[in-house]
């Protein structure tokens, strides 16, 4: 009885103290800032979807990320929405043919929205900037300060990349960046310090969140191979991983997100007062099909949450049968401003059709590359991982039996846009129990982080442990003078 009462009775102080301050990181990795940086293993950040500035030639207008304004508005002019679309091609070109004048211009460092005659601000990447630079990197604080310094400091790089396109597309891009980073490394790095290391053998550490870690990830299991044509896989070679050392993923959609079909179906809205995507500009995104949720996890269903499953997910048969995303005559308007062809309604039916169909493939194609089981993990490779939890997230998507419009998102467990389950690639919990033992990416440690899918980034909990991470176990490189 009076160690019962003890033990309460510290119970009951304990609850009334404090509660624990926040980390001091300035105090803690005071000591990592001053590693001498010709020995610091070089560090690359990825964003997410909609984390990269999007911009028309060199000067030209901002599509995305706009220093006044978040977005272009498709329904404007012909040209906004042209903008924003990608091209849909005239019949079975690859994606890859299909460019435009739109490039990635820098990381979304704060989002510049207009209301009302105000300009209003919101922090994206701008925070984890900030706690980077803590721990003695060098990022620029803003897309102009980078660009002035560039050539100054290869070592702490941001890769920007085109979020509408092709994923298997941006790691290839990737691959081409690390090669010319490392020669810019050892060139940069010999010229003001008088050694440093070697372009052949260095490794960097990687940072990426949302889209920009199935990026990442196809790159380390890939390097620069494209999928096949004949619709077969690639070997894993870990190309991309001969290249990478300490790896930290944050809230990956590795089995996708319900948000995305929704998005293909509904459009995507921006907030208040704020531009609107609608499905005809979404749809032309390859990307997006993508992040699609896996078929064999059974997430659209008909009627209700226990109804039957809606198949065919991947097939473009499907899509045009229940007048999905580029198919809805909703659409048909926007899209005849769009492929500007007179709103000539037969020939525009091929061109979409062929669009849709090519997405679907290579969306099916990249789902079974990453979704393969990994017995060869190499020993060079240190990942790590953040799931974001506590909010209400999409997960299933109810729809109507008549049209199989979507008439209910269902919730469960995650970041609000990201499930838990699906950032931990739980075949069991997505209800997939047949594959659970399927071995995926081993990691050194997982945070399990409650907070939403872009603010966790901005958590002190989240900055400790990234920065830890990072910096544990000795991240100085040998001197190669």
């Amino acid at each position: 009885m009076h160690r019962r009462a003890l033990l309460l009775g510290a119970l009951a102080t304990a609850g009334c103290g404090a509660g624990p301050r926040a980390p001091d990181l300035n105090a803690l990795y005071e000591a990592t800032g001053q590693i001498d940086p010709a020995r610091r293993r070089p560090l690359i950040t990825i964003p997410g979807f909609l984390g990269s500035r999007l911009r028309v030639g060199r000067d030209g207008p901002f599509a995305w990320g706009g220093d006044k304004r978040l977005s272009l508005n498709p329904f404007d002019s012909a040209r906004d929405a042209r903008i924003l679309s990608l091209p849909i091609g005239e019949g079975m070109e690859p994606l890859s043919a299909l460019v435009d004048d739109v490039r990635p211009d820098g990381v979304l460092r704060r989002a510049r929205a207009d209301l009302i005659g105000t300009t209003l601000e919101e922090a994206v990447y701008d925070g984890l900037v900030g706690v980077l630079n803590i721990a003695g990197y060098e990022f620029s604080r803003t897309v102009e300060e980078e660009r002035a310094r560039l050539g100054e400091n290869p070592g702490s790089l941001e890769f920007p990349f085109d979020w509408r396109r092709d994923i298997v597309e941006a790691a290839r891009v990737l691959d081409d960046f690390v090669e010319r980073k490392a020669k810019q490394v050892e060139r940069v790095r010999a010229g003001r310090y008088g050694r440093g290391l070697s372009a052949e053998t260095l490794r960097f550490d990687f940072v990426a969140h949302s889209m920009g870690t199935l990026v990442l990830r196809y790159w380390l299991m890939y390097g620069a191979a494209d999928l096949p044509s004949d619709g077969s896989l690639p070997p894993i070679t870990w190309a991309g991983a001969r290249r990478a050392g300490t790896v930290v993923f944050v809230t990956p959609p590795n089995f996708g997100s319900v948000t995305a079909f929704e998005g293909l179906l509904k459009g995507r809205s921006f907030g208040p007062l704020q531009p609107e995507y609608p499905p005809s500009i979404i749809g032309t995104h390859p990307a997006v099909y993508q992040l699609m949720p896996r078929e064999r996890h059974r997430r659209l269903r008909l009627d209700t949450v226990e109804g039957p499953a809606v198949g065919g997910l991947y097939d473009v048969d499907t899509w045009e049968k229940h007048g999905w995303g580029l198919f809805a005559e909703t659409e048909q308007k926007m899209l005849g401003v769009i492929l500007d062809d007179g709103f000539r309604r037969p020939d525009r039916k091929g061109r979409i059709r062929a669009h849709v169909a090519r997405c679907l493939t290579r969306a099916a194609q990249l789902h079974r590359a990453l979704d393969r089981p990994i017995t060869d993990q190499p020993d060079g490779l240190r990942p790590y991982l953040v799931v974001g939890t506590g909010l209400d997230t999409p997960a299933r998507a109810v729809l109507e039996r008549a049209d199989h419009s979507i008439a209910e998102i269902v919730d469960e467990e995650g970041d609000g846009v990201v499930l838990r389950a699906s950032a931990l690639m739980d075949e069991a919990r997505l209800g997939n129990p047949a594959d659970a033992r399927q071995q995926r990416l081993s990691y050194a440690a997982t945070l399990l982080l409650p907070g939403e899918h872009v603010e966790l980034t901005q958590s002190a909990v989240f900055a400790d442990n990234l920065l830890y991470w990072l910096t544990e176990g000795a991240p100085v490189l040998p001197d190669q003078a």
